[in-house]
């Protein structure tokens, strides 16, 4: 009996079917195994390059892998103790790690993923114990501190000199200490190389903490105590007991100017013609600095009175001028009668500096007179 081509077709797949069927049985699922095995597979284990040393860089090799290509690989990193427990979340997602001091005595290891349209699989490897590189830094020229100690103006940290490999750098801490370098204390932000000093450093002394490092270690050494800051402005700077600073004139050029900030007078008012009159003048400058050595003349006008000749201030920044009122002459009467007054030309100048030039000072004032 002759079977048509339709029929004919059908049984050849049947026959496939089962014949697919028996193999799969027979094999143990021998061809669905075939099809996973694409993904990526390990078959050499990853390793990792590069000296244990601080300081030196570490290479992850991925190691060989079979399945589907093209594979790509990504890296993590974590940092174990000597027995590879008590690991730290990833730190580095990189194939390569530079090895920092706070990898030293411990273990580095790291993940291997590799990744193709088929699936993922991992690997990983692990280091020995990290150890010191080369020598640590030795001190060989200590460390100091260059420029003003004083208020707004720029300290800088000079690191000296250091033996102990030629990969070194350096990071700083300034310390404030009390006013002979004891008692230090780290300044909060105060970690560049430069710093400059505030009125929570004036009369206090200030240190450098310099650290080297390299791959063998670090090392920190102190600076020497600067002199006591003094306070932002001129130099040569007095703190009197009131609080206020003194400074000599000769600290004192333009912009800055001096200001006749006081007078006064005793006896006022003045009631007689016998008796000498003080008059006591302080001088400051636009910026509030009390001034001593400041040269201060002053004059009546009209002339009523005798002329003293120029005083120097002292470092409170007062100065005593004494005169005497002159004998009455046509036109020229020292008054005294109530409602009345002895005008004063006052004048502070530097000396060198030409009168009404320069720095100088002046001021109109008067002492009240009254019937004897």
């Amino acid at each position: 009996m002759t079977q048509g081509p339709a029929r004919t077709r059908a049984v050849v797949s049947a026959v496939a079917a089962s014949a697919l069927t028996a193999l799969a049985i027979a094999t143990g699922g021998a061809a669905e195994s075939a099809v996973a095995l694409t993904a990526p597979r390990n078959t050499s284990a990853p390793t990792i390059s590069g000296s244990r040393t601080v300081g030196s860089t570490l290479t992850a090799n991925p190691g060989r892998w079979s399945g589907t290509q093209p594979m790509s690989f990504t890296y993590a990193w974590a940092r174990c103790n000597s027995r590879l427990a008590g690991c730290t979340g990833v730190i580095a997602r990189s194939r390569t790690y530079s090895l920092t001091e706070a990898d030293r005595g411990r273990r580095m290891f790291v993940v291997v993923d590799a990744r193709n349209r088929d699936g993922t699989a991992s690997a990983q490897a692990s280091t020995g114990v990290i150890r010191l590189g080369g020598n640590a830094p030795q001190n060989t020229i200590a460390p100091s501190v260059s420029g003003e100690a004083r208020e707004g103006q720029v300290l800088t940290a000079n690191p000296g000199t250091w033996s102990g490999g030629a990969a070194m750098t350096f990071t700083y801490q300034w310390l404030r200490c009390d006013a002979n370098g004891g008692a230090c204390a780290g300044i909060a932000g105060a970690t560049a190389r430069t710093y400059v000093p505030t009125s929570a450093d004036v009369a206090r002394s200030i240190r450098a903490r310099v650290t080297a490092h390299n791959a063998g270690g670090s090392r920190s050494l102190d600076t020497s105590p600067t002199a006591a800051v003094q306070a932002g402005g001129p130099a040569g700077q007095i703190r009197l007991p009131d609080g206020r600073v003194s400074v000599p004139v000769e600290s004192i050029s333009l912009p800055s100017r001096l200001v006749i900030d006081d007078v006064r007078f005793r006896p006022e008012p003045v009631r007689t013609r016998t008796r000498p009159i003080a008059i006591r003048v302080h001088v400051s400058d636009t910026h509030g600095f009390v001034v001593r050595g400041a040269l201060v003349w002053a004059r009546s006008t009209p002339l009523v009175t005798t002329v003293p000749a120029e005083q120097g201030t002292a470092t409170d920044g007062w100065v005593t001028l004494v005169v005497r009122p002159r004998a009455p002459r046509p036109g020229l009467v020292f008054p005294l009668r109530r409602g009345l007054a002895v005008q004063f030309y006052v004048q502070a100048r530097k000396a060198g500096e030409r009168l009404l030039y320069g720095v100088t000072a002046t001021r109109l004032v008067q002492v009240d007179t009254a019937a004897p």
